[in-house]
């Protein structure tokens, strides 16, 4: 049995699990909620509606896929069903990426379908209305969702009790998309001793790791998908490290370090 397999059970499962109907109950909520509240408060252009979603893309897309991803294989282990499982002819890595399969194709469904709904009411609704954006939005929120299921499956690997998971998977959530850059700006004003002026023109490494930061790079792949928007800022368009290849590549590493890393300690460990 491959890591298909797998996948094809857990998903089967986790449909009929209340999380999963969570999961597209909030992402509805999002697409068409938004456009709700946008079209009862005023006559907004397409564009506002985009730049509003992706402003909240940023944050909520991270949270629930820690949300979705933090159980997948200590839930298995704690149950006891991890045992089981690899009792059959597939290995500790099956059932790793199967796992991790099977919540990237229900995040994507429940965007899918967010995006189709959304798209079908604000192409009557709103003035501008950009398929393309839409689509686009939607394949670098996967992309994004996709980078945090790869953490919060590492650390559900590495991490041997659901407690430490979870304190660990909302400490990084929390570090790094919602505190990040207030965090580096911290040790930049303690290094410089407290000065007033010491974030008005940071040091260049400085800018580097808040461009790396998760929440950062996907805003600038927004940025130049999207454009420029009234909420959707783009972060400081100058040094050598601002470019689409290093932003996605950092988000490549948020993700695939802790899959790796938690990989090994899970296939050293006893069940």
């Amino acid at each position: 049995m491959s890591w298909r397999a797998i996948a094809r059970t857990d998903a089967r499962t986790a449909r009929r699990a209340r999380g999963t109907i969570a999961l597209f109950a909030v992402f509805l909520l999002a697409y068409l909620g938004l456009a709700a509240v946008l079209l009862y408060v005023d006559d907004p252009a397409f564009v506002t509606y985009l730049d509003l979603l992706a402003t909240l893309f940023v944050l909520l897309v991270p949270l629930i896929a820690v949300l979705f991803g933090y159980e997948s294989v200590i839930g298995e282990r704690d149950s006891g069903t991890a045992a089981l499982a690899l009792s059959l002819p597939h290995s500790r890595l099956d059932l790793a990426v199967g796992k991790l399969a099977a919540r990237t194709g229900l995040l994507a469904a429940a965007v899918g379908l967010g995006t189709l709904l959304a798209g079908v009411l604000t192409s009557v609704t709103f003035d501008g209305f950009d398929p393309i954006a839409l689509i686009g939005l939607a394949a670098v929120a996967i992309g994004y969702g996709g980078v945090f299921l790869l953490l919060a499956t590492g650390l559900s690997m590495g991490i041997s009790t659901t407690r430490r998971v979870i304190t660990a998977a909302f400490g990084a959530y929390l570090g790094l998309v919602v505190f990040g850059a207030q965090v580096v700006n911290a040790v930049v004003v303690l290094l410089f001793r407290l000065q007033p002026g010491a974030l008005a023109d940071p040091p260049t490494w400085a800018q580097f790791v808040t461009f790396i930061l998760p929440d950062t790079a996907v805003e600038y792949l927004l940025v130049q998908l999207l454009g420029e928007g009234p909420l959707l800022a783009a972060p400081a368009q100058s040094g050598w490290f601002v470019s689409p290849i290093v932003a996605v590549v950092a988000l490549l590493a948020w993700g695939a370090v802790p899959f790796v890393v938690g990989y090994r300690r899970f296939d050293e460990s006893d069940l």
